[in-house]
């Protein structure tokens, strides 16, 4: 399946999809890889530390998944919800 190009990817940005057993919304879209940032849905915000370990805030955990599977070939086995979001592109 080919990758719609990056403008066209954008609109994944706020959809939600399952990721690890945890529903998750698509919150950016890095260019690099390319890569989806989730957030998960409905998830206590956690503490945050700053850069000497010291805990400054709450902030919603994100993860950076890729959108392909290790090889390049297809798209990441561990977002089953992906290929109907990009049919819906």
């Amino acid at each position: 399946m080919p990758l719609p190009d990056t403008a066209r990817l954008t609109g994944l940005i706020g959809r939600e999809l399952d990721w690890l057993g945890q529903r998750c919304r698509i919150v950016e879209l890095l260019p690099e890889g390319p890569s989806l940032v989730l957030e998960a849905v409905g998830a206590e915000p956690s503490i945050q530390a700053n850069q000497y370990g010291e805990a400054t805030r709450r902030a919603v955990e994100t993860h950076t998944v890729a959108l392909l599977s290790p090889r390049g070939d297809a798209l990441n086995p561990l977002l089953p919800g992906l290929p109907a979001l990009l049919a819906a592109l």
